[in-house]
């Protein structure tokens, strides 16, 4: 008896042990510079326009710079990203991910279930080519990527646009 009982709790811490170290744990910061486009104090900047939205809204916001998609598509690779973190919470699905590679010539911004809902592809699209692509061509990655932020931030800040 106290074999099988042995046997049950250990089962369970393995069950426990696999089912924490399996839930992605929140970053400390939302700019993943992997590229290194950014200069530091762009970084910080971007990092506390997305964090100050998400104290006001709840929402999450990461940006992910990139050398390379690895072959993928870059919504494939944002969701990825996205979901490796656990960007957004879980019951309003209301994560953004922004991607962009110089190298790959691409952007992209992913939205999560509950995002997508207020934020269509349509609207990242029009973000994309109306605030970001023109000052990439001009060779100004963060003046970009800080429009493109900025222009997600105040969209998702509108109370019509409220995640619930």
């Amino acid at each position: 008896m106290a074999l099988k009982t042995l046997r049950h709790t250990l089962v369970l811490l393995l069950i426990w042990t696999i089912a924490c170290s399996s839930r992605p744990q929140k970053p400390a910061y939302m700019v993943f510079d992997l590229e290194h486009v950014l200069q530091v104090d762009q970084g910080v900047r971007l990092d506390s326009l997305y964090m100050a939205h998400e104290r006001r809204t709840g929402n999450e916001i990461i940006l992910v710079t990139t050398p390379s998609f690895h072959g993928m598509e870059p919504v494939d690779f944002a969701v990825a990203f996205g979901d490796s973190l656990g960007v957004g919470k879980k019951d309003r699905g209301n994560g953004v991910v922004i991607v962009f590679s110089r190298s790959d010539r691409g952007v992209f911004i992913a939205t999560g279930r509950g995002t997508e809902k207020v934020l269509h592809d349509s609207i990242c699209q029009r973000i994309i080519d109306r605030s970001m692509i023109s000052r990439f061509k001009k060779g100004d990655p963060f003046g970009g990527l800080w429009a493109g932020s900025l222009a997600v931030v105040e969209f998702l800040d509108r109370p019509e646009n409220a995640i619930p």
